[in-house]
């Protein structure tokens, strides 16, 4: 079992870390942790185009406008990232029944299955590994998870993105009554 202090301890345990010294560190360890969860990746895909491709299979049929400003980069990007995925038969693009000049991008059953599957592989590495850390530390990751989660969700603006109402109103759907 991996001991509560861990390997990577403050210099001094009792104040914690300044926030640039916690930055520095927390993007170091989220690189170390990206690099090997993508040793375990199933697909040849780009981080870009796994990211494009799980925003789509969570949130539903999306406008590249859409899927651009759920993913954080210019339309032009969007439109190449979903090209290349439309190429591999990951995604289709649909008529947009609202608006007879835009498309959907929609995920096929190949994407979603190459998702599940990439998802489930890394997943049960992730898993295994957390499984050595005491109750004591697996609760202070989840917090600090959900931590991450918000500074990850927020926009300048406070206004959630469309991806994100539809991700929500698809979970709230999924959730027992």
């Amino acid at each position: 079992m991996i001991s509560e202090a861990g390997s990577a301890a403050t210099a001094n345990p009792e104040e914690p870390a300044t926030p640039q010294v916690l930055a520095g560190r927390l993007r170091l360890v989220m690189v170390h942790l990206a690099r090997r969860l993508r040793r375990h990746d199933p697909s040849e895909l780009t981080i870009a185009q796994l990211s494009a491709l799980a925003t789509v299979v969570r949130t539903g049929p999306l406008g590249i406008g859409e899927l651009a400003d759920a993913e954080d980069l210019p339309s032009p990007a969007v439109t190449r990232l979903a090209d290349k995925l439309e190429d591999a038969g990951l995604v289709a693009r649909q008529a947009n029944p609202a608006d007879r000049r835009g498309v959907h991008v929609v995920a096929t059953a190949k994407g979603a299955d190459l998702l599940a599957r990439r998802q489930q592989a890394t997943n049960t590495w992730l898993a295994e590994h957390l499984g050595a850390f005491s109750e004591r530390d697996r609760l202070a990751l989840e917090r600090a998870v959900a931590l991450l989660e918000t500074l990850v969700s927020e926009r300048p603006d406070g206004v959630p993105t469309l991806c994100e109402e539809r991700a929500k109103a698809k979970e709230q759907t999924k959730m027992p009554v």
